[in-house]
């Protein structure tokens, strides 16, 4: 009999506000996947995306399972995948990261390698081209992604255990790549600036857990005004999560979605914004979720 292998990987929101491409927090939302190696490649997924990925080579996980170890290592003739997603796809929770990491993950188990989670993000970064959902993918709680000559290095901090995310989850699937292209490429030297303040101010407030200074800490001038134009339901959902006791809300990762942090008042939070998202004629659905402490896991 073949052998199996298994992964479970969390969920991700990037960007936090500030730190673009930089920040990102792990989410108890997960993406289970059981693979046998086969003569030829086979998928039946369950979960978010059923219907909407495909399953056959061209899908992430099996991609992640082949690209990065060809030239190095043994080829695997095909991959037969039993998937549990509960990561909604498209909508800036890191699910490509998951699938990613969960793809590595697997095509090291099979192949019977060795592989730190360092390595793992070595062979990630190519695949997804940021670190920051990589990172909490990976290393799970609050994380820093630094890159540096062409590389990605972590650094993990524990996220306080009373603070909630609470997420608006539209129902309509935003690309990342076409995202992407509203941010600036040459941003003014202010807006820099700003964002660098408050990128320390969120180190601060998790390390210290200092409610006081998540609202100022997710604060953005880099990416979210741009994206309000893709998201004009963005700014009026962030001041209704604001107004409904909210330590603070931004744009979660490249979006749609918009995240929240509460460490009480989760219910009126949720409410909020959802009515805010309704007012625009948006559809979704919103989740209450702690931060996962630990990242991808066999």
């Amino acid at each position: 009999m073949s052998k199996t292998a298994t992964v479970r990987v969390p969920a991700s929101s990037a960007n936090l506000g500030p730190g673009f491409d930089v920040l990102a927090l792990a989410l108890d939302l997960h993406l289970e996947v059981e693979a046998r190696a086969s003569a030829k490649t086979s998928i039946a997924w369950d979960g978010e995306g059923a219907g909407e990925v495909p399953l056959n080579r061209k899908n992430l996980i099996v991609r992640s399972a082949q690209e990065p170890f060809a030239g190095w290592t043994r080829p695997l003739d095909g991959v037969e995948l039993r998937v549990r997603n509960h990561i909604p796809i498209g909508r800036g929770l890191g699910s490509s990261a998951a699938a990613i990491v969960a793809g590595i993950t697997l095509g090291a188990k099979l192949r019977g390698l060795r592989v730190s989670a360092q390595r793992i993000l070595e062979l990630a970064f190519p695949l997804e081209g940021h670190g920051d959902n990589l990172a909490a993918a990976l290393f799970g709680g609050f994380c820093i992604a630094v890159t540096e000559n062409g590389g990605v290095r972590v650094h993990r901090l524990d996220w306080p255990p009373r603070w909630r995310a609470v997420l608006l989850v539209p129902n309509e699937v935003s690309p990342t790549h076409e995202a992407r292209r509203l941010v600036p490429l040459r941003p003014a030297r202010s807006d820099v600036v700003f964002n660098l303040g408050r990128v320390a101010e969120w180190v601060l407030a998790c390390s210290t857990h200092d409610r006081g200074l998540v609202r100022s800490a997710m604060d953005d001038r880099l990416h979210q005004p741009g994206r309000v134009r893709a998201y004009p339901y963005l700014d009026d959902v962030i001041a209704a999560a604001q107004q409904a006791g909210a330590l603070g809300a931004a744009l979660s990762g490249a979006g749609g979605s918009v995240i929240a942090i509460a460490d009480r008042h989760h219910d009126p939070v949720a409410q909020a914004m959802y009515k805010a998202a309704r007012a625009h004629r948006i559809d979704g659905k919103v989740m209450k979720l702690a931060a996962a402490a630990t990242g991808a896991a066999g």
